[in-house]
């Protein structure tokens, strides 16, 4: 009866943090309050909460945390030596004047670009070029916001930061340090499969819409160096977002040392072009400058630690209340979450970052679905989840940004999403169920 009452109270206190969210709640507050709720239900103490529950997920999630850091600086570098803006051009001038067209190379490039770049800083240095070229040539803005964020949430899939960060999320999971199988195989696969199926989903939204307006490409303006930034990369350059990658995953090499060498290829290359380029300085300034931009992001993911750890602390009361009800299958496990895609929404019962870090840890504590099953479907749902919150930072960023209800945001984006999320989980259910 006891653990009834508490699970009655969980379910109560997120609703309420839904609705404090949906209202423009102050997230940091909502999310370490909500985590701390979660954790006193619980049973954790005064010392519990202090040590375990918030000192615990900084201390833990160092490296995560600084891999956000890394991925912002080695973000700057490719905007700052121009090689962001020459492969957006290029796309751009591909695709001439058809807007269907320009918006699929955008989404191909934004998703590739993603896989190394991280944090919300990339999101907005990218986004303020990318959103205004497709609503100038009359992609209606929810359309062009959606295209946008779901070609983020494709490139999360094979991000190797994202990889890092999500481990902290699952502890219960017996998890590699390093991106490697049986993950990476099933993880490009659903890029591809993501790309090409949220690629039809924007067109056939694009044609619904009956967006007809005519105008002219846009382009980037061609200014030249100027200072110690340059405005275009040579070819060569436009390798260097992928190095980190190839680096991670081919090679194993340390994700920070692959940063470093990633950014060093990125400044040398383009100092032949730009003779005007000092490679200490911008290192220097694009470290401060990465940093400065990521610092908010990493306050965001200590909030979500400390929420996604409450979770795991009320796991019992969850499992006592609600266990009966949860899969004991790989198929059950895909099924519930396949039909439930709209339970991501505001972080809910089945967003990793959110409510459902108590649904994947009663899942692992029962023990009938395999660890490695159960982190690559958490994994999964990160991705799903990524482009459709409206709570998460780079769609807050995006709606605002383009002047997008969020309410208009998700019925817009919700239809291709689900349809994106049962493609990716039958994908790994058939790889690995």
């Amino acid at each position: 009866m006891v653990n009834t009452i508490l699970g009655i109270i969980f379910v109560m206190s997120y609703i309420l943090m839904i609705v404090l969210l949906i209202r423009g709640g102050n997230p940091t507050i909502i999310l370490i309050g909500t985590g701390i709720l979660w954790a006193v239900l619980g049973g954790l103490g005064v010392n519990g909460v202090v040590n375990d529950l918030i000192g615990a997920q900084i201390s833990n999630n160092g490296a995560a945390l600084m891999t956000i850091l890394f991925g912002a600086w080695f973000a700057q570098v490719l905007l700052k030596t121009g090689i962001v803006p020459t492969i957006i051009r290029t796309a751009v001038e591909l695709g001439g004047d058809s807007p269907k067209l320009v918006v699929v190379l955008i989404m191909v490039v934004v998703s590739f670009l993603f896989t190394s770049l991280f944090s919300i800083g990339p999101v907005i240095a990218v986004g303020v070029i990318v959103l205004p070229v497709m609503i100038s040539i009359g992609v209606k803005p929810v359309i062009a916001t959606v295209a946008y964020v779901i070609s983020i949430g494709i490139g999360s899939l094979v991000n190797v930061s994202q990889y890092q960060v999500l481990r902290g999320l699952v502890p219960f999971c017996d998890v590699p340090e390093e991106f490697g199988s049986p993950w990476t195989p099933y993880a490009f696969i659903a890029f591809g499969i993501g790309l090409l199926v949220n690629i039809v989903g924007v067109l056939v939204a694009m044609h619904l819409t009956n967006s007809k307006k005519k105008v002219k490409s846009w382009a980037v303006k061609e200014d030249g160096f100027d200072g110690e930034e340059a405005k275009f990369a040579p070819a060569y350059a436009c390798i260097a977002p992928f190095i980190p990658v190839l680096l991670v995953i081919l090679f194993k090499v340390n994700i920070f040392v692959a940063f470093i060498i990633g950014a060093i290829y990125a400044i040398g290359t383009t100092k032949i072009m730009h003779r005007k380029i000092r490679v200490f300085p911008m290192i220097s300034k694009t470290f401060q400058c990465g940093f400065s931009e990521a610092s908010g992001m990493v306050m965001y993911m200590i909030c979500t630690y400390v929420l996604a750890a409450g979770a795991r602390a009320a796991t019992p009361i969850i499992q006592e209340s609600f266990g009966r009800f949860f899969p004991q299958t790989t198929l059950g496990l895909c099924l519930l979450i396949a039909l439930g895609v709209p339970l991501l929404l505001y972080r809910g019962p089945l967003a990793i970052g959110g409510a459902g870090a108590a649904f994947f840890a009663t899942i692992a504590a029962v023990g009938a679905i395999p660890s490695s099953f159960i982190w690559m479907m958490a994994y999964t749902v990160s991705g799903i989840h990524y482009a459709l919150d409206p709570t998460a930072s780079c769609n807050v960023w995006s709606c605002s940004y383009t002047k997008v209800k969020p309410t208009t945001f998700i019925k817009m984006v919700l239809p291709i999403n689900w349809i994106f999320g049962i493609c990716i989980i039958a994908t790994l259910y058939f790889m690995h169920g």
